[in-house]
Parts: structure tokens; sequence; C-alpha cells
């Protein structure tokens, strides 16, 4: 009776342990994405602003596929604060969006859309581009500052103690 209650305790223990393994995997792939995401999202905006052209659009929109993607895998597996950084992050994302875009328009509807993005202080609408852009990286370094505090602190300690 004792050696089936042991074997019983221990295959308990043992499916506690790989249900926790397999969390921390999903967790782990949820963060990777975000951190993947967001650096792809941070190249787009050098891009567009040293070019003036948005060629990713379909990632830059945080209404997408994946923008829905990631804050679902935000709100599955993030704590509270990781929620609220992906929004700052997505609000940001939406405010450059749309800072960029009102300055195509403004420049398509007189046509005198520049050959290259002017330099800071020399058109108004580009200044909102370029201050949009920097609070956007700032909302993705605390993002992403944020996602690697929680994969570092979550980490199971079985996982640490091979390490």
């Amino acid at each position: 009776m004792a050696t089936l209650m042991g074997v019983w305790v221990a295959q308990g223990f043992s499916w506690r342990r790989e249900r926790t393994l397999r969390t921390w995997d999903k967790r782990a792939a949820a963060y990777e994405d975000i951190l993947i995401s967001m650096a792809r999202l941070r190249g787009e905006r050098r891009e567009a602003t040293s070019t003036g052209e948005l060629r990713l659009a379909r990632l830059a929109n945080p209404d997408s596929e994946d923008g829905a993607r990631l804050a679902a895998q935000a709100n599955l597996y993030g704590s509270l604060e990781l929620r609220k950084a992906t929004d700052a992050a997505f609000q940001a994302l939406t405010k450059w969006l749309m800072a960029l875009m009102a300055w195509r328009s403004y420049h398509d509807t007189y046509n005198s859309l520049p050959d290259s993005p002017p330099r800071r202080g020399g058109d108004a609408l580009w200044d909102a581009v370029l201050d949009a852009g920097e609070a956007a990286d700032k909302a993705d370094l605390a993002l992403t500052a944020q996602v690697r505090a929680e994969a570092l602190s979550e980490r199971p300690r079985k996982m640490l103690r091979g390490r």
C-alpha cells in the first residue's frame, strides 16, 4: 500500500512539473514573439523615418493579425505590468502611424512630397512624426524591459539548477 501511495505521489509531482515546464515553454515562445515583433517595428520606424516610406504596413498595424496575436499573448501569459506596457507600445505606435500618415497625406494633397524626409525643424508635421517615433521607441524599450524582467524571473527553478 505504501508503494502504491509513493508511486501516486511521485506521479502527481511529475505531472505538476511537466505542466509547469509546458506553461513556461508557451510563455517563453510568447515573450520571444513579442521581442521579435517589437524589434521589427523599431526597424520599420527607422526605415520610414529615413525614407518617408512605410513598407511593412501589415506589421505596423496594431489592429492587424500580428498585433492581435501579440496582444493575446500578452493577455494570456503576461502580468498586469506587461499588459500595460503592451498597450502603451501599441498606443505609441498608433500615434506614430497617424503622424506619418498625416505628413504623407498633406504632401500628397499638395503634390509637395519631398524626395527625402526633411530635417527636424523644417516641417512641423515631420517634427510630429519624429516626436511620435521617439515616444514609440521609448514605449517599445519599456515593453522589452518588462518582457525580459518577466522572462528572467519566471523561469522554473528546475531549469536553473542545470545551468
